[in-house]
């Protein structure tokens, strides 16, 4: 494990805008491959939307809500896992040059 204290700033934040853009790659393919159909089985989205908290059509694709059945949460659960350890492995672990 890489001690963090020694390593610049800007390379930390470097490698947080990485792993951010890497978490929404994760959610854009986990979208793709789960499909419209299978979100709305195994999610649960808003049903009531207000001027504050209305997404746009890209918004809404990427939305899941919540998990409403066990394939659900599989699924929340294998995409907040991923990005975990990605962002883990990444920061702490693959070391800054």
């Amino acid at each position: 494990m890489i001690d963090i204290a020694t390593v610049p700033a800007p390379a930390i934040t470097g490698r947080l805008f990485t792993v951010f853009a890497i978490a929404f790659v994760i959610i854009i393919i986990t979208a793709r491959l789960v499909g419209m159909e299978r979100k709305e089985k195994w999610f649960k989205r808003r049903t009531n939307y207000t001027l504050l908290n209305r997404r746009g059509i890209f918004g809404e694709y990427l939305n899941f809500g919540y998990p409403r059945t066990w394939q659900g949460l599989l699924v929340a659960l294998g995409m907040y896992g991923l990005i975990f350890a990605i962002a883990i492995g990444y920061i702490c672990f693959y070391p800054y040059s």
